[in-house]
């Protein structure tokens, strides 16, 4: 298994099958690039394949499967794909999964999802525990952060971000923020790569990108009134309720959009699909709407600190009727979308006779 797809280096087209064609793509990324551990991995797996053989087991072979520079989606597609080729030309009762470890064993369980796995093989390779050996090392994984491209954007992309943010941030006077910057760029790909943010965008922009483009819409409106909020809340430190007035008044909106965006997202995507169940997300904008108004009335009249009949007369009014009318439109909503699944059960039905 080589996750990196180093063999690509040497112009070997992945999957390679045969003890012969193996050992060939062994040889000439040896020559090329002696110091990768992959190098070390194949043989190994021809080690084990020819130990094998002379055990008595005849009905085996031997195989070199790659997945992309990129790493990633990228590369477990590309895994995937050749593990699934190779099972369906060699029908496999199962496999020995031989690497060098570290990323490379991450794939096993998208290999065992196609062929049973009998056993895993790691190859570690035995260093000299020499003062110069290390140094070799060491500067071997140096120049492999250099140059591969899956490693590349971190150890110079966003090192050359963060130097090229401190001397703006020095042109302009504002050096002091550089290590807020830095806390907040390290938490970003911190955060990005321990969540695997970026492979969950991509399989929501594949599955469903109308709802994820909402969720995003929401998060932005979210963002944008918490740092208005934040912002109000400095300006406000002397006069906490002016400042909760001025919050609610200017920012309380921003929350209602988000939510109404993400429910109206959710619709939009539903009819895309054809599965029209769309009555709950209905009702949840038109409750989120109608009972606004209350919420709004009931805040203003706590921040001015009036309490009277009347007063919990109109809330008590207002809520009454956000919850009549949210429950009218679950009504309506809910029977238009048996409706319309009715129509459509009756037209494929039409269809098929």
């Amino acid at each position: 298994m080589d996750v990196d797809d180093d063999v690509s280096k040497i112009g070997v087209k992945t999957p390679v099958v045969g003890r012969e064609s193996v050992l060939d793509a062994a040889l000439k990324l040896a020559l090329t690039t002696p110091e990768d551990t992959d190098v070390n991995a194949i043989f190994g797996a021809i080690k084990q394949f020819d130990k094998l053989k002379s055990e008595g087991f005849s009905d085996i072979e031997i195989a070199l499967v790659s997945g992309s520079t990129s790493g990633g989606v990228e590369a477990d597609l590309r895994i995937r794909e050749e593990v699934s080729e190779l099972a369906q030309k060699l029908k496999p009762s199962g496999t020995i999964f031989v690497s060098d470890g570290g990323e490379d064993e991450r794939v096993i369980p998208i290999v065992q999802s196609v062929i049973p796995l009998f056993s895993v093989q790691r190859v570690t390779v035995q260093y000299s525990k020499n003062i110069e050996e290390t140094y070799r090392v060491l500067a071997s994984y140096i120049r492999k952060g250099l140059t591969e491209p899956r490693l590349v954007k971190y150890t110079l992309g966003l090192p050359g971000v963060l130097i090229l943010v401190v001397a703006i941030l020095a042109v302009f006077g504002f050096i002091k923020y550089v290590a807020y910057f830095a806390a907040f760029l390290l938490g970003i790909v911190m955060v990005f790569r321990g969540f695997s943010v970026l492979d969950v965008i991509h399989k929501s922009w594949e599955s469903d990108p109308i709802h994820l483009i909402g969720r995003i819409v929401a998060l932005i409106v979210i963002a944008a009134a918490i740092a208005t909020d934040v912002e109000i809340g400095q300006n406000y430190t002397n006069n906490v309720s002016a400042g909760v007035e001025l919050i609610v008044k200017d920012t309380f909106d921003y929350y209602v959009v988000a939510m109404v965006v993400y429910f109206s997202s959710i619709i939009a995507s539903s009819y895309m699909k054809g599965t029209y169940r769309f009555w709950k997300d209905v009702t949840a904008i038109s409750f989120i709407l109608s009972v606004r108004p209350a919420i709004f009335y009931l805040i203003n009249y706590v921040l001015n600190n009036i309490s009277s009949i009347a007063a919990v007369e109109q809330f008590l009014i207002k809520m009454f009727s956000a919850l009549i009318l949210s429950v009218s439109v679950a009504i309506l909503s809910f029977r238009l979308e048996k409706w319309v699944q009715n129509r459509l059960l009756a037209t494929a039905q039409g269809a098929t006779q």
